[in-house]
């Protein structure tokens, strides 16, 4: 029995020991993946928002087999080979008429001209390049596209950043198992919060609360999300080399499903518009986006692109003959015939941005985005906490904790005020955005080395926080013009809804701010009774 019980314990000593280092080593890197994939489950409303605009469904409200003739017409016959066309946040279509091949960098790539087209059919800009390129510098989503890159690559090129993504997702997946697996009490842990005088017991009991709440989101998460990096930064590839050669068109065309030998004798197209129509009107919703391959020969086709649906989950493609406008199929994901394996990739972005119900659902992820994010936090002050009553030289752990933890929110919210700013001054907002996040991230790690005090200097990060989510509403309104009573009026949910966050953010920042303040002038008098409450406060 006595050594059952020190096999136990042994165990569960070793189960502590992995969730504490695989929380530790890479806890900061994956604070901030988790915090950016937090803000990036709401980046379309992000997008919205920062552009002050609304879908307008255009691409059901405009003729776009009239626009779509026109632009052939005016564009090179080697870029009919494909032609995607999507609305963007600033209520225009894009229309990318574009060929495949290898860019600078060796990777496949899309290749030709986009234009972007007014709702009165009106082209607005043309421009020639590879889609990743054009993508890159297109001002409509300098904002949404910086805080989603970091959250996916950390900036760091590719393929390195997405591997790194990667083994944070595994170290993530480490310490919600090793967690999970740890608690010999799960049901009453959910709701053990003991009324402590000590903050630190607080702290501990808060921590094992909200990680035991978040444990099955955080292993979901942590699954998809290191799946999403390797397979992208490596399982595609390896693919391409084992299964194809080394052919990367080949290994395309088997994963889009694409036919590989087609026709390229001229015939007319059918009605594009009349095929969008038909296919909303099967979905009872507006597609994400339409492609439409080798058009006015004998192998046009038609995809559209549907979001999932109200009560579905996966993603929903619908393919027609755009020869004589016939629906043909639902297509799966991947490959051309339905499996196992397209219904679950399917099933992973939905899951893993929590766009299965619309923005209930994405409400939801955030939640539990903070809650994950919370747990981290919590998990290495605690660590902090504990060593700095042997040695004093852990005192850095805490102001590192400190400048990460609230510098990150801080230089985010200064990446959006240089994206307005660099608006109203009509400058690149591509690079002004990341730009803002640097600055700011310098002047953050200034703040941390000058401030000897942490308990001063995080007031003083919490503070910025809570002022940069109150002004970013009124910098956003002159830089746009759009008002509150515009969004309702127009039914701009999205804008709306990150404000609110905006303004409830500022709110608990200065609520924080303000119990950090009175702990303090508590711990003076405990520590000086003779001062008076006045004296304290000075």
């Amino acid at each position: 029995m006595a050594e059952n019980a020190s096999n136990i314990r042994s165990k569960a000593k070793a189960l502590l020991s992995l969730h504490s280092w695989s929380g530790i080593v890479l806890g900061m890197l994956l604070y901030a993946v988790i915090f950016t994939g937090t803000v990036a489950v709401i980046a379309d409303e992000i997008g919205e928002w920062s552009n002050s605009n609304y879908p307008k469904n255009l691409l059901m409200t405009t003729d776009v087999n009239e626009t779509v003739n026109h632009l052939a017409e005016i564009t090179p016959d080697e870029y009919l080979d494909e032609i995607s066309v999507y609305e963007n946040d600033r209520q225009q279509l894009v229309y990318f008429f574009h060929t495949h091949k290898l860019n600078p960098n060796g990777d496949m790539d899309e290749f030709g001209f986009q234009y972007k087209v007014s709702p009165e059919g009106e082209i607005i800009t043309q421009q020639q390049g590879f889609g990743s390129d054009l993508f890159a510098q297109d001002d409509t989503y300098a904002l949404s596209r910086f805080l989603v890159s970091i959250h996916t690559e950390l900036h760091i090129p590719s393929p390195w950043g997405l591997i790194l993504t990667g083994i944070l997702g595994l170290a993530m997946l480490i310490a919600s198992v090793s967690g999970f697996m740890m608690h010999r009490h799960l049901f009453t842990d959910m709701f053990s919060i003991r009324k402590q005088r000590d903050g630190k017991s607080l702290k501990r009991d808060s921590h094992t609360v909200a990680g035991t709440w978040s444990i099955p989101f955080a292993i979901l998460l942590a699954f998809t999300g290191s799946f999403f990096s390797f397979s992208d930064s490596f399982g595609l590839p390896a693919m391409g080399i084992v299964a194809f050669g080394g052919d990367q068109e080949a290994l395309m065309h088997t994963l889009v499903g694409e036919q590989q030998h087609k026709s390229e004798v001229p015939k007319d197209s059918a009605n594009l518009t009349l095929m969008i129509a038909d296919a909303a009107k099967r979905q009872s919703a507006v597609p994400a986006f339409i492609s439409i391959s080798h058009f006015a020969t004998e192998s046009a086709s038609l995809l559209t692109f549907f979001m999932p649906n109200e009560g579905e989950v996966g993603f929903e493609q619908l393919v027609y003959d755009a020869t004589n406008g016939d629906f043909i199929e639902y297509k799966p994901l991947v490959g051309t015939v339905p499996s196992a394996g397209s219904a679950i990739l399917s099933l992973i972005y939905p899951i893993h941005y929590g766009t299965f119900a619309g923005l209930f659902s994405k409400i939801i992820w955030v939640g539990l985005g903070i809650a994950t994010c919370y747990v981290t936090i919590t998990g290495l002050q605690l660590y902090a906490h504990r060593n700095e009553k042997g040695e004093q030289h852990w005192r850095w752990f805490s102001r590192l904790c400190t400048w990460g933890f609230l510098g990150l929110p801080l230089c985010s919210l200064s990446s959006a005020s240089g994206f307005f700013i660099s608006e109203n001054l009509a400058l690149n907002q591509s690079v002004w955005t990341p730009l803002s996040f640097l600055i700011a991230a310098a002047v953050v790690t200034i703040l941390t080395l000058a401030i000897k005090n942490i308990a001063l200097l995080s007031n003083v990060l919490l503070a910025s926080n809570g002022l940069f989510c109150l002004l970013l509403p009124f910098i956003r309104f002159f830089s746009s013009g759009v008002s509150w009573i515009d969004a309702i009026q127009y039914h701009m949910v999205s804008m709306m809804f990150i404000e609110c966050m905006l303004l409830a953010c500022s709110a608990l920042c200065f609520y924080r701010l303000y119990k950090s303040v009175q702990m303090t002038k508590k711990d003076t008098i405990i520590d000086n009774p003779t001062l008076s409450t006045q004296e304290a406060a000075q």
